[in-house]
């Protein structure tokens, strides 16, 4: 299993390099000029009416061009199956770096430019120390001329052994009231999340009723920080959940595609759709395989009405309460949910899931921890 991590690092402005990205941008502008001239989007047609054109008139290194060529290409692919217009690039596009244009060191850089190869002085933050015995393979640098500031960001890639999945299974149940329950009772209410939510809610609502520029530019700033705010939220939940667990044990998730689709109240049907539940599991994903624990995806149809003790469909819940009326076994509903879905994957890794689990039946619903359970209380 071969992961890839990005590390996004500021570095000193040179003039070299913006200079670079500046003819890199021109370079691209003229051969999206002429392929479009020439109705050609295909790159080796691309290249070979192009290349020497290129090379002469901006005096680039080869792997410039090509890369000049590819990205030409893509974009007038784009504009002959979407009917577009001809394109304008930025002034300053990204550029590209591989093994053969640029070298890492743990306290520099070597990068190729117009002039030849330069040494950049790299501070790598501490976060990043666990991914510098990684392979590095990319780099791409970037310019933001609004901040006057140049960024690199460097991707490293490492092969994971396969890990034999022996050690313990975590079913995680994901909710709006609680953004988690996992099978170890570990609980993640959204009461201060949906807190904060409500108060963006009401904000976007006032300036949406004004319709003035300001506050359409205001609109978009608030946006902004929502999005922020709830990646930030689901990053820390998905470390808190993953950080227990060790090598070799295996996360059990549901799918939730087309949950959206569920009916309900304008109430309901907001928070069902301002709900980031893609964003968890696949934070929990990532940071799992990470570690080399194993993620899999389960049905989550009768996980809420199914008893984990006996597996009745006998059952009853109130709010948050759920109770088998088959066996009398009482619980935290969403608990009861995260063992049904830690009971799922025990049963997929042994080819042989109980029919109980697979019937059709309501997605579970998200509800508040009861007293009943003692959880560690995410706020």
């Amino acid at each position: 299993m071969k992961k890839r991590v990005t590390l996004k690092l500021k570095i000193p402005n040179n003039n070299l390099l913006v200079e670079s990205m500046k003819t890199y941008s021109e370079a691209i502008s003229f051969i999206t000029e002429q392929g479009y001239q020439n109705n050609i989007s295909n790159r080796y047609q691309l290249h070979n009416l192009t290349y020497y054109q290129a090379k002469e008139k901006f005096n680039l290194p080869s792997q410039y061009i090509i890369n000049a060529i590819r990205i030409s290409s893509q974009t007038l692919k784009s504009i002959k199956s979407n009917k577009g217009s001809k394109p304008k690039y930025k002034e300053y596009m990204p550029l590209d770096f591989d093994k053969r244009t640029f070298t890492f060191s743990y306290s520099k850089v070597r990068l190729t430019t117009i002039n030849g190869r330069i040494d950049i002085p790299i501070e790598i933050p501490e976060y990043y120390n666990k991914y510098l015995d990684w392979n590095y393979q990319t780099a791409r640098l970037i310019y933001d001329k609004r901040k006057d500031q140049t960024y690199l960001h460097i991707t490293f890639s490492r092969d994971f052994n396969k890990v034999e999945n022996n050690g313990e299974i975590i079913g995680i149940d994901l909710g709006i009231n609680n953004i988690a329950v996992t099978s170890n009772k570990q609980f993640y209410n959204s009461n201060k999340i949906k807190q904060i939510k409500s108060k963006f809610r009401y904000l976007r609502s006032r300036l949406q009723s004004k319709g003035t520029k300001s506050s359409k530019r205001l609109l978009k700033k608030i946006s902004g920080r929502e999005k922020r705010f709830m990646r930030q939220c689901n990053h820390e939940i998905s470390k808190e959940i993953i950080s227990p667990l060790n090598p070799g044990d295996t996360v059990i998730l549901e799918k939730l595609k087309g949950i959206r689709k569920i009916k309900g109240n304008k109430k309901q049907r907001y928070w069902l759709n301002s709900w980031s539940y893609y964003q968890l599991q696949k934070f929990i994903q990532y940071k799992a395989e990470l570690k080399g624990i194993k993620v899999n995806y389960v049905n989550p149809r009768n996980t809420s009405k199914i008893c984990s003790k006996c597996l009745s469909l006998n059952t009853k819940r109130n709010k948050s309460c759920f109770e088998c009326l088959n066996c009398n076994y009482k619980l935290n509903a969403d608990l009861n949910a995260s063992y049904n879905l830690k009971l799922s994957g025990k049963n997929l890794l042994e080819k042989d899931l109980p029919k109980v689990l697979i019937t059709k039946a309501a997605v579970n619903q998200p509800c508040i921890p009861s007293v009943d359970c003692k959880a560690i209380l995410w706020n």
